[in-house]
This record gives C-alpha cells, structure tokens and sequence, in this order.
C-alpha cells in the first residue's frame, strides 16, 4: 500500500499544529458552551477573528440553525449530517435542518459540512480568507466561525471524509456531549444552545490509532456489538481495529500437506472461545448466583449459537469477519488482520515424529526450525489474504515465550544469521536498558530463531503478493527491532506490545530505526485483574507511550483491549493522546472528569480517580498480581489437599506449610490495606454525587459499582487467604498427632471459607444489576465459574475431610 506523500514515512520530521485537547475549558478563544451559568453571555462573544456570535444553533428547544451540505455531497456526508443533527437534538431538543448549500434559509446561523472540495460555501470562506485548509495533514480538520455573508457560521470539515467526520464529533462533544467506548453520555441538556466562538486546527500526532481485540478472550461478542464498538471508535478518533485470533481458530480455514488445519476453541462456545486449556468457554450450567440472567445454556455470540460442527464454524467466521470489515470500513476504520503465535501449530498438522515443546490456545509449538512450521504458517498466511482481500493490513505475532533451541534444525537456523544476533543487544543491556527479559543467554537465541522465520515468512507471501501491507509483531520485544529491520523490506511495519514489568521505559528502542512504519501497544487492560476498572494514566505516563511515540516518530498506537466497559478511562486517554502530544495523568483527569460530571465536584472526583490510579500501581500495573485472570479458568481458593487426612498422623513438609502461612498472613495485610485504601475513594465517590451533573450520575453510579463489588472481591481475597493459613495450621496439628488443635483450626478454615462464599455471592447479586452490559455480564459468568466455583469446591474438600473426623469421632 502506498503512503499518502504528505504522510511519508514515520521517521519524516512533520510540523504538528498544537491544539489543547477537548478536555480543557478554553481552546484559542473564549467557548463557554460547556457552561450553563454563562450561556446567555456566551451567545453574545466575538472570537478570536472578532465575529459576533449574536446567534443560537437552539433556542428554547427550537432549532435556530441549519446544517448545509453541498449540493452534490455523497451518502456518506450526509450521513455526518444526521448525526450532528441527531445528537444536536438529543441534547438540545432542537433539530436543525440539513439543507443543500444553495438553499440556505436566510434568518438561520449555518453549520457548514465539509471542506472547500465537497461544500461551495466552504470553499467561498477560503477564497475570501475567513479560512483555510491548506497543509492539513490526512485526518485533519478545521472548526472556525465567521460571518458569512453577513451570517454567523461555523465551518466544519476536513480535506478528507474521516476529518469531516472527526470535525463534526469534535464540535458535538464541544457542544456538551461525552462519547466514551462503550456509549454516548449527555451530562446536561441544554435547551438554549449558543453558536459557539471556535478557531480550531486539529491533525493527528500519530497516522494509526486504535485497539486490538483478541476475539477468543471476547468471544461473547456478535456483530451488534462489534457494530456499536465500531462505531465508538470512530467518535474517538481512533482509525484501526486489529483482528486478532489464534492460528488454529474458525476466522482462517486452511490446509497444510492434504489436511484441514483443525479448530482448537471449544464446541460449547461455537468454536470462538480460547480452548486448549487456557478455555475460557463454558455454559450457564456453571451458574450459581444470578442463574436467571441465562436463559440459554450457549454464552457465545448469537451467530453462532447455531454451529454444531466444525465446517459450520469456519463459514459462521467467515460471513461475521466480511461483514466487520464492510461495517468498518463505513466508519472510515481500518482493520488488520493479526494472528500468533509462531512456531505453534494445528496439533492435527504436527508431524507425528515431531517433538512438542509447549501446548497453548494456538496450538503445539514445534522446534522453531522444523521446515513444517513455516510450511503451516505459509498456508495459514496466504489463506487469510484470500479469504478477506479487503482487509486493509496482515501481521503475524511470534510467540509470548521463550523455547529451547538445543535442537539441530533450530541450531542451524541461529548460526545462518550469526551475523543478525549481533543486532540484538547483549542480556546485561536490555536489561540496563529497561526490559526485564529475556532471562538466559539462549533466550536471545530463541528470540532470533522466531524472527528469522517471521521474516522468511513474509518474504514467500510477497514473491506473488508485492503490494500487501503485512507486519510482524513481538510481544515485549523491542530490543529486536534493528534485528528485524536488517531482515525485512522497509516497509514491512513492526509492533511490539509493551508493559509496565519493564524496570524503566523502553521506548527509545522505537528511536533506531529509519524509514519504517512502527507501532506500539500498550495495554488498555491487563488480563491479570479483569473484574475492576483499570485506570492506567500514570502507567502510560510511566511508560511514556505518548511522549516517546512523538519524539521516535512512531506511526502508531492500537491498545490491547481484552474488554470494554470499564476501561472508558484509559481509552480516552491514549485517544487524546493521539492528537495531544503533551497529555499527562493528572490534566487528563481534570478535563475528562470536568467535561463529564461538571465542576462542582470536580475536586473530589480528582482525588477519587487518582485513588484509583494508585490502587492499580499498587496491584502491579502489568499482571494486577494475576487475582482475577481473563484469559484462562482459574482459582482464587487453592487449599493444600495432598496431606492424607485419613492417618492419625500424616507425614508434613513443616518449612513448607510454615512458609505458606506466613505468605497468606502477609496477603491479608495487602488485601486488607487494599480495602481501606479503595473505601477511602469509594466515599470520595458517594461524597460527589449529589453535585454532578444529572446527566452522569448513572455513569458514576457505574463507577461506584465497580469499585463496590471490587472491594467485595478484597475481602474474599481476604478470607481465603485465612482459610489457606487455617488448614495449613491443621495440617501442622494433625502431623503432631493434636486431634483437638486440628478440629479448631479445621473448623477455622470452614468458617473463612464460608465468609468467602457469602461475600463472593453478595457481589455476584451486586452484578445482576448489571447484567444487560455485555462485559459485565460475561465478568459475572467468569466470577461464578471461577470465584464462586472454586470456593465451593474448596468447601466441600474441607465438608469432606470434617466428616471423616466426625464419623472417626463416633466409632
């Protein structure tokens, strides 16, 4: 794919017009539209080029305004036009009405639509000077009131349909709308609505903004909400969804050596969700708290409620993914396609001989220089391209992990490109440089040995596919990248996602390479800890993605984003940041929270979100201390139950279970700490409500309920540690031959478990209330099967082992 000249490649020094992000009161010129008390005031302000702006778009819920198009303007301006028009009414009552630029009604203040190219009356503005559209970089817009012909108007457009488009949702959200990820929030109405005061030039820091979404962690997703989460994105600004899945999924058929290359997701979720012991599929039967939300047994997306086969999925995925990219493509959003990781393969496609190193969601890794491979990889490659040759990029992730390299093929693959390894920093520098792996010397053997078939592999897809916009993409590997870049064509782009387990940023790795499109992910969400919120202002800060994507050129920024609702916070962040180069935690905070809630509880909220942002920095950031994992089924109550209770006096490790009870009396201490730290901001919270704006109090309802059921899930966290140091203590007891001490303790841990039961079911029924939001409803699925599930289950060990001593008592 070409790059459009004014764009050149990410290392071309480009001038950026500063603009102060959306979230300030005040950009170049006095707009008080944001403020009720001033908005009679304001409907008389002159700006910067001293306009008057006498008029109303909306006074008294009557339209007072017009929103003009060209008269030749294409179904898609038009649709910009119903927008602008509906979201005017929405919030104002009033619904201007969309004329053609040549019959303007004469007593109305105008919205014109579009640049100079599509709109006449905008390209008589820039012959006479009122404004201009000259050097405005792709994406770019232009908002500016003059007086045109004697009438008060604001221009809104772009040279390019997407800055048209980002013009009108820029000046909507001016007028007083908040779009979020996850939904539109009109925090106050307002039925007399000023012609707002605006010179406004904005373009975007980076050329790509976007997330990534990994499918089989999302997999209750359908295309409605794919539809709503597109459509998010584009209100965002944001111009990339990446399309992730596993090599061995139903999104991509294909056949290696005579043979179809088999789904590893499990039939239960349609084949979508990850499977191959990291499943985090299931059915409603695994339902113990708010079972009525499910009416179906099958959680998955509704297209595919209907698969029974694996032949059926593979159609199923093949109609939803054409049916994304059409839709995307209608909101101006690229999608790349990405699939991981090498040197994983279809179990049913490994050679029989071949040694298995590693079973995953994607598949058995092979030795990394087994010629089948890059064979697999070849034919799953080029069946992605055929199947979706819309889609507007291809990547290829190599794999998480690190494998041995002892092998002979493998061997003989690091010692053909001796001469890249020198390309790799040595450990003791990556590590003084901020990366806290690899860990071993032959780690970087097996860094080079998985880049080196990437880049083999992308040079067979190009011998018959010059043109294709592919990508290789490491996960928290950026010291490769002068490695790759001797390996790959320039314009070939590379990704690596990055986190915050680094001991200091790395992203200067992203400053040593020229003439090539790089990008960098950073982590919207850590799927260590998906039941809370998340807020990552300050780790970005840390990490300075946004300072560092700027000053080494970066082309852009797609998040990982494993969920949606809760994480409106960090995506609006990195969306700024992608047109705000300057946006740091705290100004974000002030903005967003003003702009939401209003500013009568704007102090309060402040310090509440930035309670927030400590408690994350506290769990860890980057693995949130792995309490409540979205990408695998897992157990929060782990007992030790390999002491045989049935001897009167089984054999102890003494130093183990010594070891494990002073473990859990130091996790009670965080977990405990962690309750009255997020209690604080949780009143913090309760305190503002009654001075935000009326519009927002459900969104900080939301907020408070996050934190509720998180605080609950503390104080479960808390007494299943008690439980653990309880049975240990009885296992220490019974080793001893102290019957009496075991049942104390004994009945100790059952007492801890039992509070955890009844804390962990109180915050599934706080959940309930929530259950129509698709994340939320799929966190309460995952907190039965995994919370509720595994406490049950180390209740009814614990029943079992009280029972024998009973029934011993009555013997």
């Amino acid at each position: 794919m070409t790059l459009p000249v004014s764009w050149g490649c990410h290392r071309r020094r480009t001038t950026i017009v500063r603009v102060l992000p959306v979230a300030t009161a005040l950009l170049l010129v006095t707009c008080a539209v944001g403020l009720p008390e001033a908005a009679a005031a304001s409907a008389r302000e002159t700006n910067k080029a001293g306009v008057a702006t006498g008029r109303w778009l909306v006074k008294n819920g009557q339209a007072d305004s017009a929103i003009v198009l060209g008269a030749d303007s294409d179904p898609f301006h038009a649709w910009i036009a119903g927008e602008l028009q509906r979201y005017i009414k929405s919030l104002s009552g009033g619904e201007p009405p969309i004329v053609s630029h040549d019959k303007t009604p004469p007593d109305k203040a105008l919205l014109i639509l579009g640049g100079p190219q599509v709109n006449p009356l905008c390209a008589a503005a820039q012959q006479q000077q009122m404004v201009s559209f000259a050097g405005l970089k792709p994406e770019g817009f232009v908002l500016k009131t003059v007086e045109l012909d004697g009438r008060p108007t604001v221009i809104v457009g772009g040279n390019d349909e997407a800055g048209t488009m980002y013009a009108a949702y820029e000046l909507l959200e001016r007028l007083g709308v908040v779009f979020q990820l996850t939904g539109d929030i009109i925090p106050q109405r307002k039925p007399d609505l000023p012609l707002p005061a605006l010179d406004v030039r904005m373009e975007p820091v980076l050329k790509y903004r976007g997330m990534h979404c990994c499918h089989g962690l999302r997999w209750h997703m359908g295309l409605a909400d794919f539809r709503k989460h597109i459509d998010q994105l584009a209100k965002l600004k944001l111009n990339c969804l990446q399309f992730y899945a596993g090599i061995g999924s139903p999104w991509v058929e294909f056949s290696y050596a005579g043979k179809v290359g088999e789904i590893l997701y499990p039939k239960e979720s349609g084949y979508v969700a990850w499977g191959f012991g990291l499943s985090t599929s299931g059915t409603a039967k695994e339902m113990r708290v708010g079972r009525e939300c499910f009416p179906q047994e099958y959680l998955g997306p509704p297209e595919f409620a209907h698969v029974q086969t694996q032949q059926e999925a593979f159609a199923t995925a093949r109609e939803f993914l054409h049916e994304v990219i059409q839709y995307a493509h209608q909101r101006k959003v690229q999608v790349w396609l990405m699939m991981g990781e090498i040197p994983y393969v279809p179990p049913n496609l490994a050679p029989p001989a071949a040694k298995h190193l590693h079973d995953f969601y994607c598949g058995v890794a092979l030795p990394i220089g087994d010629p089948t491979v890059l064979g697999v990889w070849e034919a799953a490659v080029r069946s992605m391209m055929d199947t979706y040759p819309r889609a507007d990029a291809y990547g290829i992730w190599t794999s998480e992990l690190f494998f041995p390299v002892a092998d002979a093929q493998t061997q003989a693959l690091v010692r053909q490109h001796a001469a890249v390894r020198k390309l790799i920093p040595s450990l003791e520098e990556i590590h003084r440089q901020g990366n806290v792996q690899p860990r071993r010397p032959e780690h970087l053997d097996c860094d080079l040995a998985e880049i080196c078939v990437a880049a083999e592999l992308v040079k067979r897809i190009r011998r018959d596919r010059p043109a294709a916009k592919l990508g290789v993409s490491v996960l928290f590997r950026p010291y490769l990248f002068r490695a790759l870049d001797s390996l790959l064509p320039k314009d070939v782009w590379l990704m690596s996602m990055e986190t915050w387990a680094n001991t200091a940023p790395v992203m200067h790795f992203y400053g040593d390479i020229a003439g090539r499109e790089l990008l960098v992910m950073p982590r919207i969400d850590d799927d260590g800890c998906e039941l809370h919120m998340q807020l990552n202002a300050s780790m970005y800060d840390h990490d300075e993605i946004i300072p560092g994507s700027v000053r080494y050129k970066v082309a852009g920024l797609v998040g990982q984003l494993n969920k949606e609702r809760g994480l409106e916070c960090n995506v609006r962040y990195v969306a700024e940041g992608a047109w705000d180069p300057d946006i740091h935690c705290r100004s974000f905070y002030e903005g967003y929270l003003r702009r939401l809630y209003g500013p009568d509880g704007l102090d309060v909220l402040l310090k509440a979100y930035l309670m927030l942002e400590e408690n994350d920095k506290a769990l860890g950031w980057h693995g949130r201390r792995g309490i409540f994992p979205g990408f695998c089924r897992f157990s929060p109550c782990r007992l030790r139950t390999d002491v045989n209770y049935k001897e009167a006096r089984p054999k102890v490790n003494q130093p183990q279970l010594d070891k494990e009870i002073n473990a859990a009396a130091g996790a009670r201490t965080f977990w405990r700490g962690r309750t009255a730290h997020c209690r604080q901001a949780l009143d913090l919270l309760k305190v503002a409500r009654p001075r935000i704006l009326a519009g927002s109090q459900a969104e900080l309802d939301y907020v408070t309920f996050k934190m509720e059921t998180f605080i609950l899930y503390f104080e479960v966290l808390d007494a299943v540690e008690e439980a653990r140091a309880a049975l240990d203590r009885a296992w220490l007891a019974k080793g001893a031959g102290n019957t009496t001490e075991f049942n104390t303790h004994l009945a100790q841990s059952k007492a801890a478990l039992d509070r955890a039961d009844r804390l962990a079911a109180q915050a599934a029924r706080e959940m309930i209330a929530y259950r129509a939001i698709p994340t939320e409803r799929y966190l309460l699925f995952r907190f039965n099967q995994n919370v509720i599930g595994s406490i049950e289950a180390a209740l009814d060990y614990v029943n079992q082992v009280l029972a024998f001593q009973n029934q011993q008592k009555s013997q």
